[in-house]
């Protein structure tokens, strides 16, 4: 398991914390747990068992195209 953090790529606030089995691929799209759905734009493996993931929240708009 890799402790995940998933910080907002404009703010650099974390907008998430999840222990996932692997990371996220960039340009997937995932929910957060009550924070809605957001764009992966890049990852940084800090250690094998932990790492940063930049997010951009995407708006309904956006969602539904």
């Amino acid at each position: 398991m890799v402790a995940v953090h998933y910080i907002d790529g404009e703010t650099g606030g974390v907008v998430g914390r999840a222990f996932a089995e692997a990371l996220p691929e960039e340009g997937a799209r995932i929910s957060l747990d009550g924070g809605g759905e957001y764009l992966v734009l890049n990852y940084w493996e800090l250690r094998p068992e932990s790492c940063d993931v930049y997010v951009r929240r995407v708006d309904s708009g956006e969602a539904a195209a």
